[in-house]
């Protein structure tokens, strides 16, 4: 099996260099993560690079050169040690695809960035600066439990009024 190589690319133009490189029909790994990002209007998925500017290439059989690669547009360049171009073993590419994999899995695609028994704080609205432990998410609300005059009270709290807490 012919090895990996790691390739740098221009800031932001890891999909065009992944376009490019396989139109060359070399075999190509971005890895990709799905993370959420606070909007004004409340939170979004956002899909973004596991490796800003680098991504794994091998060609597709041992006759292929790897020459073309560092003229490709999008790339910058091919990692090197010295004059050597950098592999990788097959094994750590699977475990990253593994590891992207696990973080796309359904237990991690939730409607929410919050999970049950994580701490929030309330951002915004009448409740504004309180704190309080995630009970239940749903699609557009949280449910977060509040002490409040000396009891925990169950509070309905709109998305986009949280942010993770950084108290423990």
């Amino acid at each position: 099996m012919t090895p990996w190589y790691v390739c740098q690319t221009k800031p932001r133009q890891e999909a065009l260099a992944v376009r490019k490189l396989e139109e060359q029909r070399y075999e190509v790994y971005l890895p990709m993560l799905t993370t959420w990002q606070k909007m004004k209007q409340g939170w979004r998925r956002n899909e973004q690079v596991m490796f800003p500017r680098y991504g794994f290439v091998r060609c597709a059989h041992p006759e292929q050169s790897i020459a073309p690669i560092r003229s490709t547009p999008g790339v910058t360049s091919l990692v090197t040690f010295g004059n050597i171009p950098a592999t990788i073993d097959n094994t750590l590419v699977e475990s990253i695809r593994q590891l992207a994999k696990r973080y796309d899995s359904p237990e991690h695609d939730t409607a929410a960035p919050f999970k049950v028994g994580e701490n929030v704080e309330i951002t915004d609205g009448p409740l504004k600066g309180l704190s309080g432990i995630v009970s239940t998410v749903a699609q557009e609300r949280v449910v977060v439990l509040l002490t409040l005059l000396g009891r925990e009270k169950p509070v309905a709290i709109p998305l986009n009024q949280l942010s993770s807490s950084t108290k423990t």
